[in-house]
């Protein structure tokens, strides 16, 4: 027979129970509270609209809220003039860089260098760390470029700034004991001299996993370089918050590896200028 159960022990055992269980539990459900305080873009985004009018895409782009900016280009403007408007418009300067072509040159890469302090960015960015269209790399290639990365990080490290380099596709493929070359670059930089600028969207499309990189390597990404990628078959890159990347899963990952810059970024948009407020507002309601 059934021994009786009473209403009273019943509501006593089930409270417990659940008490127990929360506390075993306490993250399972929890409601995601962090968010980024501070947001950035790469001027590159509105390069059309800076080279027909400087000065206004630069106070729209203050108005909508960001914070920092990365770029290469003065935009025809000497430098004291255009530094003078970010610092008008609290626009901090945080990156901008070149191509490898550029950077093997000590020459060329100390004036990379010296305009980039003049300027107070942090970062000098390789954009492209080869000197051809990256196909077809093997380990020896990944080998030898992350010897190079380290000697032109080593130049930017005796300078006083930071030296960051910025992925595509083309590293993330598969050249030995199940690593890519993006890997061998992590592991063979030195973590002092070569700092990663991630690229969400072409980590992606490689088929990378970058929250799991950004666990697996914590320390070695800086910045980020924030696009999505649509949800068509052709995967094409996109405003963040109108594809398929899960940024809330990335930037909980990117908080406890140490990323520390997200600069929006979008290769050509028909509509630039809303596609960066759209962006500025998903990116700032985020909850991860």
């Amino acid at each position: 027979m059934m021994k009786h159960f009473s209403k009273r022990k019943f509501i006593k055992t089930s409270a417990l129970a659940i008490m127990g269980w929360s506390a075993g539990s306490s993250n399972l459900f929890a409601a995601p509270v962090d968010s980024l305080t501070q947001i950035g873009l790469i001027l590159g985004v509105v390069e059309k609209q800076m080279k027909a009018n400087w000065e206004g895409t630069l106070e729209q782009i203050a108005a909508m809220g960001y914070s920092y900016i990365e770029y290469s280009s003065l935009y025809g403007r000497p430098l004291a003039e255009f530094k003078n408007k970010l610092q008008q418009l609290g626009l901090r300067s945080v990156a901008g860089g070149s191509v490898m072509a550029q950077m093997q040159d000590k020459n060329k890469l100390q004036k990379l260098i010296d305009e980039s302090l003049q300027l107070e960015k942090k970062y000098l960015i390789c954009y492209w760390p080869w000197l051809d269209d990256g196909t077809g790399k093997k380990e020896a290639d990944f080998m030898k470029c992350a010897s190079v990365l380290n000697s032109i990080g080593e130049q930017c490290s005796k300078a006083g700034i930071y030296f960051a380099m910025h992925n595509h596709d083309k590293e993330f493929v598969q050249v030995a004991n199940k690593k890519t070359g993006y890997n061998i670059l992590l592991e063979q930089t030195d973590p002092a001299l070569v700092a990663m600028e991630l690229d969400l969207y072409w980590s992606t499309f490689a088929g990378a996993n970058p929250a799991a990189l950004l666990l697996e390597y914590p320390g070695r990404f800086h910045l980020l370089h924030v696009k999505d990628m649509d949800k068509t078959t052709q995967k094409l890159y996109t405003c963040p918050g109108d594809g398929c990347i899960d940024f809330a899963h990335i930037f909980s990952a990117a908080k406890t590896s140490g990323v520390q810059y997200y600069n929006v970024e979008i290769d050509e948009h028909p509509a630039p200028i809303d596609c960066l407020k759209n962006s500025y507002t998903y990116l700032k309601t985020l909850r991860y």
